[in-house]
C-alpha cells in the first residue's frame, strides 16, 4: 500500500456511491441490523465523536458569525451531518479544539498552552470516554450516566495510564449495573469517531485508551458488557505536537509527549480509517502523523494526499485571508470535506442522507464550480500519483515553491497579494524574502539575477560542502533540507492549471503563522525563519506510527 492521489472531484460537487461502493455500504450496514425481523425490546446505539482542530471552535467559528465570515472546519461540517437523536440510538458529540474555550471540562477561556502546547487534550479525550459511557444509558433512560456538573472535575483526573484503564474500568462496571435490569437492551455500539489536525491525534489516542480497556470475546469487543465496533475513524492531517514541539528542526523534541505518547498508531479493531493529509504543509511546529508504521500501511487505512497547506485540507481559513478565497464556497477544504462524507457513508456510518440535509448544511459540503475546475486540473497536471507519503508531499511542494520562485519579482502583482489586507501582506513578504534568502545562503550568486537556477546552485553547492571546500557542514540539518528543496524547484514543470491553484487556492500557511502570535517566544511572533532558519524553504517531517 501507499499515499495516494486523490480522484477527480464530481463537477457536480456530489460524487453517488458506485456499485462496488454501495456493496462495501450494506455490507458495514449488515453489521448492524438484529439477528431477525422480529419484533424485540432491544436496539443498537450509534455514537459520532467529533474532535475539532486546534484553535477551530464551532461557537466561535460558525454560531457567533455571519454566514459569509463563517470560517468552521470539516470537523463541524460532518457532525452537522451526522443525526443526535438519542431515543432512535443516533448521538453525536463535538469537542472544541485545543486553544479554544471548553467550559465542560473547565476551559471557560482557551489554555494558554493550548495551541503551542496541546495543553487540555487528555481532559478532551477523556471527556470523550465519558460521553461513551453516557450514550448507551441515555439511549435507555434518557438521562446521562454522567452529568454536567462532573465532567470538570473527572475529565481532568485521570491523566496517568494506570489510573485511567482502573476509573475507565469501574466506570463500565457502574453502566453495566444500572443497565442490568432496564429495556431496551444495547444489542451493540456502532462507534465513529472524527478528527483534524490534534483534534486527528485525540482521535487516534481516543480509539487506543478505549481499546485498553474494551474486553476481546467471541470473535469481537466489549465496553462495559456491550459489543462494541470502531466502524470508522475519518481523520484529517494528523498533528500531535504535544508537549514541546519541533519549532527549532534538528529532531531534538517531537511533539510525542503526554497524552500522544505510544498511542497514535491505528488500532486493528478500527474496521476502517481514512486519514486526508495536506500536500502543501511545511510548518515544523505541524509535522505530520502519518497512518504509516515504519514502511508498512496498515491494512485497515488508507492515506490520501490532497493539495493544499493544513486548513486548506481541514478547513479553518476565514474568506480573504492571506487574499485567497473570498466567498467561503470556493475554499478548497470543502472537496476533502465532502471526499470523507462519501468515505464514512461506505462504512456506513449514518449520516443523514444527502438529500434530507438542510440546505445551509449542503452548502457548507457544496464546492463552487470553478473550485472544482481548477482542483482537477491542478490533479491532471501535477500527477503526484501514489508513493511513499514523503514523496508525495515532496512532488507537492516543489511544484509551489517553483511557483513562488517563478514569480520572486512579482509578488505585489499576484492576485492573493492585490486582495490581502495591509498585516497580511506583510507576512507574505516575509515568506518571500525568506526564500531569497536561503537560496542566497548557498553563496553562488543572486537568487534575483533572471538566470539563477536553484537546481544548479544547490547541485554545485552540496558537492563543494562533499569536497570540503565550502564551510556549511554536509551533515547539518538545514543545509540538507536547503540542498534537497532548491534543487526540487523547475519551473518547466509549472503548467497554467498549476500556476492558478497555487495563486488562488493554496494558503502560505507559514505566512499565516507569523501574526497568530500562539507561541510565546520572539516577542509574540512565530516567525519560523527567525526560529530554525528555514522557515518555507523545507519539506515537512513525517512521523510514521510511534516513532
Amino acid at each position: 500500500m501507499a499515499t495516494i492521489s486523490p480522484k477527480p472531484f464530481p463537477a457536480d460537487g456530489y460524487r453517488k456511491l458506485s456499485a462496488k461502493e454501495t456493496i462495501e455500504r450494506a455490507k458495514a450496514l449488515n453489521c448492524m441490523l438484529p439477528v431477525d425481523n422480529k419484533p424485540t425490546c432491544s436496539g443498537q446505539v450509534h455514537v459520532g465523536i467529533f474532535f475539532d482542530g486546534t484553535g477551530n471552535n464551532k461557537k466561535a467559528d460558525y454560531e457567533d458569525l455571519p454566514p459569509k465570515q463563517r470560517k468552521h472546519s470539516n470537523v463541524v461540517k460532518l457532525f452537522h451531518a451526522y443525526p443526535n437523536a438519542p431515543k432512535q440510538g443516533h448521538i453525536s458529540y463535538y469537542i472544541p479544539g485545543v486553544g479554544t474555550p471548553f467550559p465542560e471540562i473547565g476551559e471557560k477561556s482557551a489554555a494558554s498552552l493550548g495551541s503551542p502546547a496541546a495543553e487540555g487534550g487528555a481532559g478532551r479525550i477523556l471527556w470523550g470516554l465519558m460521553q461513551l459511557l453516557n450514550a448507551p444509558y441515555r439511549y435507555v433512560t434518557g438521562y446521562p450516566l454522567f452529568f454536567e456538573a462532573d465532567f470538570p472535575r473527572l475529565s481532568n483526573s485521570y491523566g496517568y495510564d494506570f489510573t485511567r484503564r482502573k476509573q475507565l474500568n469501574d466506570w463500565q462496571t457502574e453502566l453495566k449495573l444500572k443497565l442490568a435490569d432496564k429495556k431496551p437492551l444495547v444489542e451493540q455500539i456502532n462507534l465513529s469517531v472524527f478528527g483534524f489536525s490534534r483534534g486527528a491525534a485525540e482521535a487516534r489516542v481516543f480509539c487506543n485508551w478505549l481499546m485498553e480497556v474494551c474486553k476481546e470475546e467471541g470473535g469481537g469487543w466489549s465496553f462495559a458488557g456491550i459489543p462494541i465496533r470502531i466502524a470508522f475513524l475519518g481523520i484529517f492531517d494528523t498533528v500531535a505536537s504535544v508537549g514541546t514541539a519541533n519549532l527549532w528542526g534538528g529532531g531534538l523534541v517531537v511533539g510525542h509527549q503526554s497524552w500522544a505518547d505510544n498511542a497514535l498508531q491505528i488500532h486493528p479493531a478500527i474496521e476502517k480509517c481514512a486519514h486526508f493529509v495536506a500536500g502543501h504543509e511545511v510548518r515544523a511546529t505541524f509535522p505530520l502523523d502519518s497512518v504509516r508504521v515504519k514502511n508498512i500501511y496498515p491494512g485497515n487505512a488508507k492515506e490520501v494526499m490532497y493539495p493544499g497547506s493544513h486548513s486548506d485540507l481541514g478547513g479553518g481559513y476565514a474568506p480573504n485571508a492571506l487574499g485567497l478565497i473570498p466567498k467561503p464556497n470556493d475554499s478548497l477544504s470543502i472537496i476533502p470535506g465532502m471526499a470523507m462524507y462519501n468515505e464514512a457513508q461506505k462504512a456506513g456510518v449514518p449520516l443523514i442522507a444527502w438529500k434530507k440535509l438542510l440546505d445551509i448544511y449542503q452548502r457548507d459540503l457544496t464546492a463552487s464550480e470553478q473550485t472544482i475546475k481548477a482542483f482537477n486540473a491542478y490533479l491532471k497536471d501535477a500527477n503526484t500519483g501514489a508513493g511513499p507519503v514523503e514523496e508525495l508531499h515532496e512532488r507537492h511542494m516543489a511544484l509551489y515553491l517553483s511557483y513562488r520562485f517563478k514569480y520572486r519579482h512579482a509578488l505585489k502583482e499576484r492576485i492573493f497579494y492585490r486582495r490581502a489586507n495591509s498585516k497580511d501582506r506583510g507576512y507574505l513578504e516575509t515568506t518571500q524574502k525568506t526564500i531569497y534568502e536561503r537560496l542566497k545562503s548557498l553563496g553562488l550568486g543572486d537568487p534575483n539575477a533572471p538566470d539563477f537556477d536553484p537546481r544548479q546552485k544547490a547541485e554545485i553547492a552540496e558537492k563543494l560542502s562533499k569536497a570540503g571546500k565550502q564551510t556549511l557542514a554536509s551533515d547539518d540539518i538545514k543545509t540538507q533540507q536547503l540542498y534537497k528543496v532548491a534543487k526540487s524547484i523547475n519551473i518547466n514543470k509549472l503548467t497554467p492549471a498549476i500556476e492558478y491553484l497555487c495563486e488562488n487556492y493554496i494558503h502560505d500557511s507559514m505566512a499565516g503563522f507569523i501574526g497568530m502570535k500562539e507561541i510565546p517566544y520572539f516577542g509574540g511572533v512565530v516567525n519560523e525563519y527567525r526560529a530554525n532558519g528555514m522557515g518555507i524553504m523545507k519539506f515537512r517531517s513525517v512521523f510514521k506510527g510511534d516513532d
